[in-house]
């Protein structure tokens, strides 16, 4: 119980971190950039995880 909610928090500090490191002065916009990189798969698992604990939550 207390692994996953660590797990969780650990991998939304993670998400914070990756966006203050991609912020750019540049021509794209930070959504195009987004969409554009290897973090929407990491997102995409990110609250897939989050779904399936409040999932396991709710079933129990």
């Amino acid at each position: 119980m207390k692994k996953n909610l660590v797990t969780i928090i650990i991998h939304m500090l993670l998400l914070a971190f990756t966006f203050i490191n991609r912020v750019y002065a540049a021509e794209e916009s930070p959504i195009s950039q987004f969409l554009g990189s290897p973090l929407l798969v990491l997102t995409a698992i990110i609250v897939i995880d989050i779904i399936a604990y409040f999932y396991r939550k709710i079933r129990k």
